[in-house]
């Protein structure tokens, strides 16, 4: 057999797994093919030389993890039901609520089913309890908006099989008898609880991240850090943790002169009994498995990390969690892990003719070039942002991971000597206090995370051949210049991915709950963003933050970054409500924008607030747009404004709401009409001011509530696509089912984003189309 025949076996492997998995992204699907073709042409060409049980070996592999793949892919789906029902279950899990508004809590319903449910505060059962609750079951949601992530599938490997909507605990009292599905948890809670005692939040967090990956209780702001320096994954329990597990084990038994196989054996064993305590999730369960599999080749006397060692790993892996091949997380643990055999001695061989480092330094300073070099495109496709400085921050961080999870777990051993365990926490500080301040300071520096358009599959792959490639050029004569070549134009690639423009006008409607964000990209490549999402807020003017513009940093911002907008001509605020406003602070902060519409009411909402705020710091004019005004772009695109009209109307069911600013978007002959919430009074205006409404297009206003959208104005709006944008199971019963009747009596096809997701509408201004996220038009 050739000597790479656990690598291709491997490869072959994870590309039949990749065909047959839904959850395969679309953009990996054509290199999926080509492996596709290439595994099976070289098994099945006739006449060919290699050694005939290669080429078997090779399709049975591929073959066998593709029919495993078809296997787990057909999952028996809980009964979902649309109704409010009651269900019983025990408390297994439950993470505060970043606001301190209540806790998500993780229930074993009697049926066997784990879903997830949100409760307020004073009803927060603990841990263990028996729980009646009554809510809605439904699944996790796939992606709602364009090219988001799905939630099904990552709550899938976190383990979780659905969620109840709506839901309220009716009852809570203790299970009869102990429940072993809580023994972990407990004992979790019991350790943040010693850890947060001594050592104080946030290190007590860090701690807990790097022993069993719990993370809910780090501030926002040094969550965020985290991840714009490239260091997130020192609290997800995984390969960089079990690394260090192994290596403590081994240490300590090789110091009692225990053989070889035995020390590796209880070394697996250690790591994988940390597995368990961290909750067996799925990068930790990866990385454990090729740490055994690096044990077993020192055990049996070969090379600790190698290729086959990496190649085992995947095998074990795509056979056991095929479900796992197609996510994020396996394609940066082995890219990591790759990039370390590829690159390591090219990099030592280089630092050395730099400067005569000490064998530690350099041997970090190697690894953190070599992770960063395997990991940095990937990172991009996934958190939507580079870190210039990752490899300085993970110098800086890695290197006390080991110190902080002994003296953590040292802590927690010696909770029941009070005087130990607190001169451990003592001791633990310092080395804690240096990874928060250095993440801290490198995220301060300028240009320490910069937004990014996800690379399409084909350009990484482009980056990573060359990346493979380079230590075997460097051998060869003249090779040098050719492999940095080759490494810097797949590597631009990836920084400023190609894009096509369609030529078009593109409006879409995304799906962001009972709120508004719109999105126009013009044929020029020009974007405008109208309204940013978010969420009615409750608590007046003094609110210090506020829970609408979660929507904005979650869904919108990485909406528009996803789709290659860095930069709008325009944000257009109809009106200063949360929920229209939420997302507007997030995108200024994170984008490029030139200018900034407001209608110019009072409002004390802080997101509002915030926006004006935060448009003033960076720079951004705020301009007043009334009724008559004309934008233009230069490739056709013109808004004209309706309203709002001076003087603002007043004494209404809703001032704020009728001040909506209202305009019209044409491009060639197609029209689209954009209301906000404006009402039944601002529509009277509209009408009496006698413009030309017509459009093919209408953004129904106030989520359809009833008090729009009136038979007088949708008769000279003659809309053919209807457009809500709605919530589900929303508090306002919105969309009314006059204002639905009223739309259909005029012929207009209804979309809806809680039934459709988001809708998308392009124009080449003649024809145009309208495409949900899911299913069709409402009958």
């Amino acid at each position: 057999m050739p000597p790479f025949t656990l690598v291709a076996c491997a490869a072959a492997a994870a590309t039949g797994t990749l065909a047959l998995l839904p959850e395969t992204p679309s953009d990996l699907r054509p290199l999926v093919a080509i492996g596709l073709a290439a595994f099976a042409g070289f098994a099945l060409r006739p006449g060919a030389r290699e050694v005939p049980q290669f080429r078997a070996l090779l399709l049975v592999t591929l073959v066998a993890a593709s029919a495993r793949a078809a296997f787990a892919s057909h999952r028996t789906a809980p009964p979902f039901d649309d109704r409010t029902a009651r269900y019983g279950g025990i408390v297994l899990d439950r993470t505060p609520a970043a606001d301190g508004s209540g806790a998500t809590i993780l229930l074993a319903l009697d049926d066997g089913v784990r879903a997830q449910m949100h409760v307020y505060r004073g009803s927060v059962p603990p841990i263990g309890a028996r729980a009646l609750v009554r809510g809605r079951l439904q699944p996790f949601d796939g992606p709602r908006n364009p090219d988001e992530p799905s939630e099904a599938a990552i709550q899938r490997e976190r383990g979780v099989d659905a969620r109840l909507d709506g839901a309220s605990i009716l009852t809570i009292r203790e299970p009869p008898a102990a429940d072993v599905r809580t023994l972990l948890p407990l004992a979790h809670q019991w350790a943040h609880e010693q850890l947060q005692r001594r050592l104080g939040e946030p290190a007590a967090s860090v701690v807990a991240g790097e022993l069993w990956g719990e993370r809910s209780a780090l501030p926002p702001q040094l969550r965020a850090e985290f991840q714009e320096t490239g260091t997130v994954h020192v609290l997800v329990t995984a390969g960089l943790h079990l690394g260090v597990v192994a290596a403590l084990v081994v240490g300590l038994l090789s110091a009692l002169a225990l053989p070889r196989a035995a020390t590796c054996a209880i070394a697996a064993a250690g790591v994988w009994l940390f597995v368990a305590w961290s909750g067996a999730q799925l990068p930790a369960v990866r990385a454990a498995t090729m740490v055994s599999a690096a044990l077993s080749a020192r055990a049996l006397g070969r090379a600790t990390f190698s290729w086959n060692a990496l190649a085992l790993a995947a095998l074990a892996l795509v056979f056991a969690r095929p479900e796992s091949v197609a996510s994020a997380s396996f394609a940066l643990s082995f890219s990591c892990v790759a990039a370390i055999f590829a690159c390591a001695q090219t990099l030592e061989r280089g630092l050395e003719r730099i400067a005569n480092f000490p064998s530690k330094i350099r041997e970090a300073l190697v690894l953190s070039l070599a992770t960063q070099l395997g990991t940095w495109p990937l990172g991009a496709a996934v958190f939507l942002q580079f870190a210039p400085y990752g490899a300085i921050a993970n110098l800086a961080v890695v290197p006390c991971v080991a110190a902080t999870m002994t003296l953590g777990a040292a802590q927690l051993a010696t909770a029941w000597l009070p005087p130990v365990s607190q001169a451990l926490a003592n001791l633990n500080s310092y080395p804690l206090a240096w990874i928060l301040g250095s993440v801290s300071a490198i995220a301060s520096l300028p240009g320490a995370s910069i937004p990014m358009t996800p690379p399409p599959a084909w350009c990484i792959a482009l980056y990573d051949a060359a990346l493979l490639a380079v230590p075997w050029m460097l051998r060869r004569t003249g090779g040098a210049a050719v492999a940095l070549a080759g490494l810097a134009v797949t590597a631009a690639l990836v920084l400023w991915p190609p894009r096509p423009l369609d030529g078009g006008l593109r409006v879409s409607v995304l799906d962001v709950g009972q709120a508004d964000a719109i999105v126009v990209q013009t044929p020029r490549g020009h974007a405008l963003l109208v309204d940013g999402g978010g969420r009615l807020e409750r608590g007046g003017p003094s609110d210090g933050d506020s829970s609408a513009e979660r929507v904005g940093e979650r869904t919108v911002v990485p909406f528009l970054v996803r789709h290659g907008i860095h930069a709008l001509d325009a944000i257009v605020i109809s009106h200063p409500h949360g929920d229209h406003a939420g997302g507007i602070a997030p995108a200024l902060r994170r984008l490029r924008v030139t200018t900034v519409a407001d209608g110019g009411q009072r409002y004390g909402g802080h997101a509002y607030r915030d926006a004006l705020e935060t448009a003033r710091a960076e720079g951004v004019p705020i301009v007043y747009p009334r009724a008559g005004t004309q934008w233009r772009t230069d490739d056709g695109v013109a808004l004209r404004f309706l309203g709002p009209s001076l003087p603002l109307i007043a004494n209404s069911r809703n001032d704020i709401n009728e001040n909506s600013i209202a305009f019209t978007l044409r491009y060639k002959s197609f029209c689209m009409l954009f209301t906000g919430d404006a009402g039944a009074a601002a529509e009277r205006r509209f009408l009496s001011e006698r413009v030309d409404l017509r459009c093919e297009v209408l953004k129904v206003g106030h989520h359809g509530s009833a008090y729009s959208s009136t038979p007088a104005f949708i008769a000279a709006v003659r809309p053919r696509y209807a457009i809500v944008s709605v919530g589900r199971h929303n508090l306002f019963g919105h969309p009314a089912p006059s204002t639905l009747e009223t739309l259909a009596r005029f012929g207009a096809t209804i979309y809806r984003t809680d039934e459709n997701g988001a809708v998308t509408v392009t124009t080449d201004g003649a024809a145009f189309a309208v495409h949900p996220a899911i299913g069709g038009p409402r009958a």
